[in-house]
């Protein structure tokens, strides 16, 4: 498959993306780019896409926490054939890079074409699910495409653990095929999918005052290549979290210093990039402090040298005012947790050559006076693998004590694979009549809401495709705005397969 040559951009009438095509796409993706909507904050953008809907005559279910359905009869020849649901999510990642000052919960995306791909300025682009929602808007307003009846189900809070494909009430769906729009690889046709499952680890934190005239310093560990908790776990990049637990245990157990505040990552579904401890220690240490510390991040920086190389860590003066820091039983706790809990890979599937089959990201750390939380994102394909490694996590707490807890929540069931789905092998056949040649069909560690839909819609048959994208869930995320136009005419072509 071959992707045609870069287009120069008209940026008439202010439009960053006048001139790619195809021109109603871009055209969406730009209009939805510019309404904020992280996660939990997407009943504009819902309240656009319904009275776009409306607007056209179609038939749209709004619930009370903004998933929409909207529904578009078949086009004359397709009126009887079965319906197709089309599905996408309207949450994105909000996240930006340090001194970019954007204010997510009102600003939409500012976006910049450079060359091939379409990036967010000092931001997350949002591709993932944008791309999605615009093709699902693309066929709505379009009235010269051939499809069956078209039942569009677009869900929120997809981000932070599939909330809206758990809320959603799948009995106001009467298709079993649904056609998914988040698949980041045009030369790909995506058939399974990893469940996930996540955990809060959470231990009470017991508090005693400062020691009088202690430094106050931030230990920082940032410049992480981050990325998707599921997707790029195989790349074995750095997690600054699991990292950030490494230091603070030569913090504590040489330089004797206490612990007032952690925090760290961005999302569940993201690898943590930066993380942060504000600790508390003796003046004249400091100097050995720094010195371990040094040597320990040189250690690290070798360790990740191929994945992560522009690994920063920094201790400087915090400026904080600290009046107490956790006990040191609470710190010693923290750190066996950070150091203790299952990071990245744990183990490959043995059926299909190269897939991760089960992982876990510690994804999220934060603290205040009462407790320490650390939240983690457990995908695998195999069901019970995924509750072993939950139930390690809870065996962990068990040996921390002291109160330590788990806490389970966003269950997803995977999606497996089946070489007999009609979905596939239609397009498949739209595939080879385009392009010329077979495609490959990719089965994923990544979670997708598709299993959550298998469970509410009986003998659902799925499919996902998408046009490429790279970096997703962090501020490198770009969309090469030339494989757009083949995953459209993909698009039309399986829907003009589906017509029996």
């Amino acid at each position: 498959m071959s992707f045609p040559a870069g287009k120069t951009v008209d940026k008439r009438d202010n439009s960053i993306l006048a001139g790619l095509e195809p021109a109603i796409f871009f055209g969406f993706f730009e209009e939805l780019s510019a309404i904020p909507r992280g996660s939990y904050n997407e009943k504009q953008v819902s309240d656009h896409i319904a009275d776009f809907a409306r607007a056209r005559g179609f038939e749209v279910y709004q619930d009370e926490i903004y998933n929409l359905l909207i529904k578009k009869p078949g086009t004359p020849g397709y009126e009887n054939s079965p319906t197709v649901i089309l599905h996408g999510h309207t949450d994105i990642v909000c996240e930006s890079d340090e001194g970019v000052d954007h204010d997510f919960e009102n600003e939409g995306i500012k976006l910049q074409v450079i060359g091939d791909f379409i990036h967010g300025t000092g931001t997350t682009l949002g591709a993932d699910n944008t791309v999605g929602v615009a093709f699902a808007m693309s066929l709505l307003a379009s009235d010269d495409i051939p499809h069956p009846p078209l039942e569009v189900v677009l869900t929120v809070q997809e981000e932070v653990g599939k909330g809206g494909a758990q809320h959603f009430d799948g009995t106001k769906l009467s298709g079993k095929r649904l056609l998914d729009m988040n698949w980041h690889d045009p030369k790909s046709l995506f058939a399974g999918c990893a469940g996930d499952i996540s955990v809060r680890f959470k231990i009470p934190v017991q508090c005693e005052p400062r020691v009088s005239g202690q430094a106050a310093l931030s230990l920082r560990i940032s410049g992480l290549s981050s990325g998707h908790s599921e997707f790029d776990i195989h790349l074995e990049r750095a997690n600054a979290i699991v990292q950030l637990g490494r230091l603070l245990r030569i913090a504590i157990r040489d330089a004797g210093a206490g612990v007032a505040e952690v925090k760290g990552g961005v999302n569940r579904y993201v690898i943590p990039g930066e993380a942060e401890a504000i600790i508390s220690i003796d003046a004249p240490r400091i100097v050995d402090l720094r010195q371990r510390i040094e040597a320990e991040a040189a250690s690290i920086a070798l360790e990740y040298k191929a994945s992560d190389p522009n690994l920063k860590v920094t201790v400087s003066e915090s400026g904080r005012q600290i009046t107490e820091v956790f006990s040191a039983q609470s710190a010693r706790a923290l750190v066996d947790a950070l150091n203790l809990l299952p990071n990245g890979v744990q183990s490959k599937s043995l059926q299909v050559e190269g897939l991760v089959e089960s992982s876990n990201t510690v994804a999220l750390l934060s603290s205040d006076k009462e407790a320490i939380e650390i939240v983690n994102t457990v995908p695998s394909a195999v069901s019970s693998r995924r509750y072993n490694i939950v139930d390690k996590i809870r065996q962990l707490s068990e040996l921390i004590g002291n109160g330590a807890s788990v806490e389970t929540f966003a269950d997803c069931p995977e999606w497996p694979y089946n070489p007999h789905s009609r979905m596939l092998n239609a397009a498949k056949a739209a595939y080879e009549r385009e392009f010329g040649e077979q495609p490959h069909v990719e089965v994923s560690h990544s979670s997708l809401e598709l299993g959550l839909f298998r469970k509410k819609v009986p003998d659902i048959d799925m499919l996902s495709i998408g046009p490429e994208a790279f970096d997703v869930h962090t501020t490198r995320e770009r969309l090469n705005h030339t494989t757009v136009d083949p995953t459209w005419r993909l698009l039309k072509s399986l829907l003009r397969e589906l017509r029996t």
